[in-house]
């Protein structure tokens, strides 16, 4: 049986492509120069058999259909090996010998290659031509959607994440697939191929050493030790990879996958016990019972929930969703063991293939899956926790940079932080597979604040700026020759509410509002603030207050809201506390003089009465019915106007109320 959890992506994804690959070629007359490379291919060992067909394609002489199989199995060689630029080239020869003609699947794996680089706009032409050449229409335009969806993300970007790769851990070999060792996030195990792995064999997956398991240390200022391989307890002259631990961190389970010259086995999960410094010897943890007859079905890639009581791990066993799936194990306290294996179901799974399950401490559930929708390559999702059991709900792919048009895998999230690491062969590394740190900044915000004259426009210097947070804290700055307030050390933090209070002797104080609360970008507040001068016996206009017809009831509906009109001025007068004011209201020139008199004075009266009610001093207003003496616009002006639109317009602009100051040495209370 094909290998297919030995570590890299690369390998885990060879059982379903090359199958894939096998089923969908007609039946070819085998060629003697091609069969050691097609042996190989059929059993994953993509790299060793890359260079037997090489090797045979130079002495394929006049049969073009053999050379152009050929050259489209070296390139999926290539593909599945994410040698993506290698593989363009042989596609490409496989094409001009019209071997795509009759096998459509050239054009597609043509143009995941073209996708999993980045050139959104060749991978599209492929799938275009997979889709005319009696291609899967809808997966066609699915992939096409995905190249749009995945280059509108590169040039928008609205992740907070930030990705590096790592450094001082990764090799020029693969290394993916990190997991916590400690509580702290301190100590990390993860899988890799570099030269100090057990044995000296290699592996024909990937024509490199065999992955082994390999611990590092990082300081708190962020040093990397040198990466240690966990000893020979562990590693075997096979593969490891794929690693959870209970919460206690004594605990280890991995993945190991058996693998001679000729052969691959079925990949299992191990189980070891720290003592100390020390892993003792692994055993096999016997998810499938071997002996009963499941001798071919692929297990691996283990992760544990925070409480310790499911175990989440891939498989292709019989009950699945197509490819290989999430299942997982309950842990019985009874008989302290694990409980047979259960599917995750459509929900979670697919009929492509689902790598890595990780659960964060929060209970959320996060995979890598080449399902159609993502940006190329293996993508990694989420599956928020419903908080029950094993119920998600339905995962969503990732946003760009955690996701790219590379294979991006083995997401994991440090214990404490909002941080972690992950997987990815994206063109930041070192040629391979390699990890990449990644983290949530924190937000930040920012306020400053401009105040000018209403009337010149110009700045106003030595206003004083006064911005106060919900919990009470408040912090003040003055303004400076150009009218800002950029020096006042504001301490402006996420889910706060903020007031801010402007003034100025002379001028009537303003003030403001804003928030924090909801907010996922840092945000800079500028903000620009006009202060009106101080004067007596003059007009002051307000938000538009209007009253039922012929009444002195406040209209209040969905269109308007007169109370919070007049709450522009309950807060006008609440900022400016020694104000004394005339509420003056104005009805327009048609009724009686005597009749609007007394309309006016009622309504100019109800505005006092709910002021009164939000908490201002009668003391303070006087309410005064201006009646139809003051029209802003005449009759006469009303009376040439074109439409009844207009003119009743314009009675409105008549039917206005607004408020004098009147003096301003009102002493509170």
């Amino acid at each position: 049986m094909l290998n297919l959890f030995s570590g890299s992506p690369v390998a885990m994804r060879t059982a379903l492509m090359a199958f894939v690959a096998f089923i969908a070629l007609p039946v070819a007359a085998q060629n003697d120069m091609t069969a050691d490379a097609d042996a190989a291919f059929d059993r994953g060992g993509y790299f060793e058999a890359a260079k037997d067909y090489q090797a045979s394609y130079a002495k394929l002489k006049g049969d073009l259909e053999e050379k152009g199989r050929v050259c489209y199995r070296i390139g999926e060689c290539y593909r599945l090996s994410r040698a993506l630029p290698a593989a363009e080239e042989w596609y490409k020869r496989a094409i001009d010998l019209k071997w795509a003609d009759d096998n459509p699947n050239v054009f597609k794996h043509y143009g995941m290659v073209f996708m999993g680089q980045g050139e959104f706009d060749d991978a599209v032409e492929q799938f275009e031509k997979y889709k005319a050449a009696g291609g899967d229409g809808a997966l066609a335009n699915t992939m096409i959607e995905s190249c749009n969806a995945a280059a509108e993300s590169l040039i928008i970007n609205d992740s907070r994440f930030v990705v590096e790769p790592l450094v001082m851990v990764n090799s020029p070999s693969f290394d993916f697939a990190m997991a916590f060792a400690d509580k702290r996030g301190e100590e990390v195990i993860f899988a890799s191929s570099r030269s100090s792995s057990t044995g000296s064999g290699e592996d024909p997956i990937t024509g490199e050493s065999y992955m082994d398991l390999f611990m590092a240390e990082v300081d708190r200022k962020g040093k990397w030790s040198i990466p240690e391989p966990l000893g020979n307890t562990i590693n075997s002259p096979s593969n490891e990879g794929g690693v959870t631990l209970d919460s206690k961190f004594k605990t280890l389970y991995f993945t190991r996958c058996l693998i001679d010259k000729d052969n691959n086995y079925p990949c299992d999960i191990f189980v070891s016990q720290r003592t100390g410094a020390k892993w003792g010897a692994a055993e096999e943890l016997g998810v499938l019972d071997r002996e009963a007859g499941d001798d071919s079905s692929q297990v691996g890639q283990p992760s544990l929930t925070p409480d310790d009581q499911y175990m989440v791990f891939i498989s292709d066993m019989e009950g699945g969703q197509g490819g290989k799936d999430l299942w997982y194990i309950k842990w019985d306290d009874a008989s302290e063991e694990w409980g047979s294996a259960t599917n995750m179901g459509p929900g979670i799974n697919s009929a492509s293939d689902e790598y890595f399950p990780h659960i964060r401490k929060n209970g959320d559930l996060y995979f890598a899956s080449d399902r159609p929708g993502g940006m190329g390559g293996l993508d990694i999702m989420k599956a928020t926790w419903k908080g029950d059991g094993m119920n998600f709900e339905t995962p969503e792919f990732m946003e760009y940079p955690i996701n790219s048009a590379s294979d991006d895998f083995a997401l994991v999230y440090h214990p404490k932080d909002e941080k972690g690491y992950l997987s990815s062969d994206r063109p930041e590394s070192k040629g391979k597979d390699d990890i990449f740190s990644f983290a949530m900044p924190p937000l930040e915000f920012d306020y400053v604040a401009y105040v000018y004259d209403y009337d010149t426009g110009m700045p106003i210097e030595g206003a004083s700026v006064t911005v106060t947070a919900s919990d009470g804290e408040s912090t003040s700055a003055d303004t400076d020759g150009e009218g800002g307030a950029e020096e006042g050390g504001w301490a402006i933090s996420s889910e706060s509410t903020y007031s801010v209070d402007i003034s100025k002797e002379g001028y009537i104080s303003a003030g403001d509002q804003f928030s924090t609360i909801g907010l996922s970008k840092s945000t800079n507040f500028i903000k620009e603030y006009l202060l009106r001068e101080v004067v007596t016996n003059e007009d002051y206009p307000m938000p538009l207050v209007q009253y039922v017809f012929a009444k002195a009831e406040l209209v209040v509906d969905q269109a308007v809201n007169s109370k919070d009109s007049l709450d522009y001025l309950v807060d006008l007068l609440d900022r400016n506390p020694t104000f004394v004011i005339s509420l003056e209201a104005h009805t327009d020139t048609r009724g009686g003089d005597k009749a609007n008199d007394e309309l006016s004075q009622r309504r100019a009266e109800t505005c006092v009465n709910y002021l009164v009610e939000r908490g201002i001093d009668r003391q303070r207003l006087q309410p005064v019915g201006r009646g139809e003496k003051m029209p802003l616009i005449s009759d006469a002006e009303i009376a040439a106007m074109a439409t009844d639109e207009q003119r009743e317009a314009a009675h409105q602009m008549n039917r206005r109320t607004v408020f004098r100051i009147t003096s301003f040495d009102y002493v509170p209370k």
